[in-house]
């Protein structure tokens, strides 16, 4: 029997409206001049108009700005209580979500997603692969070792890493990822996904757990003190795990590679809306992926170490899984870094945050690269619109004539306000078309 005809008819009903609301939306014309406009923009060439980008990441994992969500879409508002389905239905909400309520220069894809089942069933069918995700009972079985962190009661607060990496010895315990799906399990997940939304919607396997960050399995691992310290006090040490990371993450991309099972698309949205990509072509291949490398908890190294102990692993990384395609992310204040990170092999984005001096960036990179303006998060809860409109100006006055997008992004709460989001897209695109 169908996952649909089991389902209560009001909720079969109303899963039924938001499908048939997701594919009228998905083909409003807008969509189309955005794809062809965020193809070029990312290929460096400039856009009639600069590309505006609130950006909410989507799904129903622990990354997934679940504050936010909340405050968008009310948890009593959805009605599936099925993991696969209660994860169908958040998306299809977020897509609406944005279609009605944001006015930003994103491209409604019409695709769901649901993750890949690995043996033993160890994946809960939601979201994965956030560089800033890291879910404890997933690693331990991808690294051989637990993640231990402790959290608050308070939903999206802070936690904290307790290692399990002390001692050199420690390390003996790790063990190399390996890409393993349950294809019966994960064609079942599928195939449900497909029957709740009656087939009218394409259903796509999500199959990347690691991402693309060493950094962060590090400290994950070891805890943020014993990294700062060790930088210094056991150096080879640092590197022996960060080589064996970086070789591992390597391996597991791969791996991915040779079973046919990536899919560039799932590198989408963080960052990238869209990219038209060949049709004559396979493009299963991590070179036409967007790879986000970040390394937000080195924050507290300075130029030179991250030049010693981060950069000659992203160089390995972004050299063999990017083809004119990495994404280098970092909310931190980098621009004296800058210089080190430009030269990662493949890049082409670069996140250029509130902190980040945005003259410097733009003395540095030039044109030579995408730069992601990333708006002051004071916007989303003390900020007039007329101050809003400053702070976009002020962002185009400086680097308006180069390739830039203008982004909101790393949103964790309105704090009550969603039409905060509303606003500043309104705002945005007035500045714009002021400036083109």
């Amino acid at each position: 029997m169908s996952t649909i005809a089991t389902r209560s008819g009001n909720h079969s009903e109303e899963i039924g409206v938001l499908v048939d609301r997701v594919v009228e939306a998905a083909a409003d014309p807008r969509y189309e001049a955005n794809k062809k406009m965020w193809t070029a923009h990312n290929r460096l060439q400039k856009t009639d108009k600069t590309p505006v980008f609130v950006c909410l990441k989507r799904g129903n994992g622990p990354s997934a700005n679940p504050v936010t969500w909340s405050e968008l879409i009310p948890n009593e508002t959805r009605v599936s209580s099925d993991p696969v389905e209660m994860d169908i239905e958040l998306q299809l909400r977020q897509k609406l979500y944005k279609h009605d309520h944001i006015p930003d220069d994103e491209v409604l894809l019409p695709t769901l997603w649901v993750s890949a089942a690995r043996p033993g069933g160890a994946s809960d069918g939601g979201t994965s692969a956030d560089f800033e995700a890291i879910d404890a009972t997933r690693t331990a079985q991808l690294w051989g070792m637990p993640i231990k962190e402790v959290h608050p009661s308070v939903v999206g607060g802070a936690y904290a890493v307790e290692p399990v990496i002390k001692a050199d010895s420690d390390m003996d315990q790790l063990q190399a990822p390996i890409f393993e799906v349950d294809e019966s399990a994960t064609a079942e997940r599928v195939e449900h996904a497909s029957e709740m939304v009656d087939g009218k919607l394409p259903v796509r396997v999500r199959t990347d757990e690691l991402g693309y960050s060493p950094t962060e399995i590090m400290i994950s691992l070891m805890g943020m003190e014993q990294v700062l310290f060790g930088v210094i006090d056991r150096p080879e040490f640092i590197h022996r795990l960060m080589e064996f990371i970086t070789n591992a993450m390597i391996d597991y991309h791969q791996q991915r590679e040779q079973a046919g099972c990536v899919d560039p698309q799932q590198t989408w949205g963080y960052r990238v809306p869209y990219e038209e990509l060949p049709v004559d072509e396979d493009t299963r291949k991590l070179k036409f992926c967007w790879p986000t490398v970040a390394a937000q908890s080195t924050v507290g190294l300075s130029p030179k170490m991250y030049a010693e102990f981060v950069q000659p692993y992203h160089n390995r990384l972004a050299a063999t899984l990017g083809e004119n395609r990495v994404y280098y992310h970092g909310c931190e204040d980098l621009t004296k870094k800058i210089p080190v990170i430009r030269e990662l092999p493949n890049l082409r984005r670069f996140h250029v945050s509130p902190w980040t001096n945005l003259e410097s960036a733009v003395d540095q990179l030039g044109t030579d690269f995408v730069l992601e303006v990333v708006g002051h998060p004071d916007t989303l809860h003390v900020m007039t619109r007329e101050q809003m409109r400053a702070d976009l100006e002020r962002m185009m006055d400086i680097a308006g004539d180069y390739i830039i997008d203008l982004n909101l992004g790393e949103i964790e709460t309105t704090f009550g306000n969603p039409s905060v989001l509303t606003t500043w897209a309104e705002v945005a695109q007035e500045v714009v078309a002021e400036r083109d």
